[in-house]
């Protein structure tokens, strides 16, 4: 049996090289930005990576935005080895996303190399309402959280979380901030952020955060085309 890697691959060698080789194993990563800065692309295509390497993976899709077709585009001619690897659930409320992220762990197994949650803020934000609400929902995802990263560190697997920004009022000009951002950045070790550019294919991809203190905070262009995230 071969050694499992240290990270999982992107697909994309630039992101790549910013990374240090990929998202980190035993450890939760986090993947930011406004919509259309193609955080599910790069979601689907980890996944399609790892389980090109013949591992399995959990992905959580939260928000509905696992496409079929686009999932087909980037795993290419390997789309029927791809697909018998990745296990996609879909909960419908906050609730039950608790209750998957809960048990996840009856689904790993010795070839499990991944768990995506897309997004993990979607189903928070619909269910918020008063004041106790969002401190009991606040709770709820610091305990998913939690829970994903003792996965990461005692499975041994790549945990790799994508998120919302939301607008912040009473601020001069287009200013954005993570959801849940105290509890997103104390539970993950590496952040990247998407930014779209004037070029519309094309986005900045920022590294915020690495758990490696010689990888340096820099950032790199990609194009989003049929095949996925590439670098340009």
């Amino acid at each position: 049996m071969r050694s499992r890697p240290d990270t999982v691959s992107t697909g994309c060698s630039s992101l790549d090289t910013m990374l240090h080789g990929g998202f980190p194993i035993s450890q939760v990563s986090l993947v930011y930005g406004e919509a259309s800065t193609g955080k599910t692309t790069l979601a689907i295509q980890c996944a399609v990576e790892s389980a090109k390497g013949d591992l399995k993976v959990l992905y959580i899709d939260a928000d509905r935005s696992f496409s079929q077709n686009r999932f087909a585009q980037l795993a290419g001619d390997q789309l029927e080895k791809v697909a018998d690897n990745i296990v996609v659930f879909a909960p419908e409320t906050f609730s039950e996303q608790t209750s998957l992220v809960e048990g996840i762990e009856s689904y790993v197994t010795g070839s499990t190399g991944m768990v995506v949650v897309d997004t993990i803020t979607s189903l928070y934000r619909s269910s918020l309402g008063s004041t106790e609400k969002v401190f009991a929902q606040n709770r709820e995802l610091n305990r998913q959280l939690a829970y994903l990263a003792e996965l990461a560190a005692v499975r041994r697997i790549a945990v790799l979380l994508t998120s919302q920004v939301h607008g912040l009022p009473f601020r001069g000009g287009h200013e954005t901030e993570l959801v849940a951002r105290r509890i997103l950045t104390y539970w993950c070790r590496v952040v990247l952020k998407l930014v779209s550019t004037a070029n519309s294919p094309v986005k900045t991809a920022l590294l915020e955060r690495h758990s490696s203190p010689n990888v340096p905070f820099t950032s790199c262009l990609l194009r989003i085309t049929e095949r996925g995230l590439e670098e340009i």
